[in-house]
């Protein structure tokens, strides 16, 4: 546990010297809600959405699933494979630390980047657009769930990558698909319904609907999140026994 708290410290060390990235995936919600928010419809009731508005729904999930997203499928991967080319986890490699704990490490840092986030894109959404304030007791166990269903993902790509290009290839190649069936460029709610059930079993597409439930303060439901479960036991084993140092 001492380890992985000092990895946990040196990594966020390490993350704000570049401090490009992480306040890039902590304003990246902010922009989104703003852009997205400021119509007159979006703060109408919209049955669409069971009644509710979508300030309340599609917009505050779609701004917290596309930040989250950006940090599992793009940053993690990319990190990490990064220090793998440049010998750094070489290096972890000769020393007592195990595997998990640089993982886990990863997992911890950008977890409070997902926190500062949605907790920024509350305050802005609640103060400024008119937004409902979520029931943190829902809201953040769910934000929870997601951060261990997700971030999995990229610790296994970078697991199993070479080279952070490659890695990079890998998160394009995942982040597309797995956008649209989150319903980023068409709303699941209009999709057919053989889409919006591919869309349940993918792990963005889960998250994206347990937290726009948890946000107008429904109980997400089991399906979705059992799937994120499943994805943090499948993808974080495999990341385990995938890692390499070179």
């Amino acid at each position: 546990m001492r380890t992985l708290a000092r990895l946990t410290i040196v990594e966020t060390r390490l993350m704000l010297r570049e401090v490009s990235p992480p306040l890039f995936t902590v304003l990246l919600p902010v922009a989104l809600l703003l852009a997205f928010g400021w119509s007159a419809s979006v703060r109408r009731p919209d049955p669409a959405f069971g009644g509710h508005r979508g300030i309340d729904t599609y917009i505050p999930s779609m701004s917290i699933m596309v930040s989250l997203a950006m940090i599992a499928f793009f940053m993690l991967p990319v990190v990490l494979t990064s220090y793998r080319e440049k010998g750094i986890l070489r290096r972890f490699a000769t020393t007592p630390v195990r595997p998990s704990a640089m993982l886990g490490a990863q997992l911890l840092m950008n977890s409070g980047v997902v926190l500062v986030s949605t907790l920024l894109t509350m305050l802005v959404g609640v103060t400024l657009m008119d937004m409902r304030l979520p029931d943190l007791a829902l809201v953040l166990p769910v934000l929870a769930l997601g951060v261990l269903g997700l971030f999995p993902i990229g610790l296994l790509v970078a697991s199993a990558a070479g080279t952070a290009k490659s890695a990079t290839g890998w998160a394009l190649a995942m982040w597309f698909p797995s956008a649209f069936f989150a319903g980023l460029y068409v709303p699941v709610e209009v999709m057919p319904a053989v889409l919006r059930r591919i869309g349940d079993l993918t792990p963005l597409g889960a998250f994206r609907q347990a937290i726009q439930a948890a946000w107008v303060g429904d109980v997400p439901r089991p399906l979705h999140l059992a799937v994120l479960a499943a994805t943090f036991l499948i993808a974080g084993g495999l990341s385990v026994r995938l890692y390499r140092a070179g």
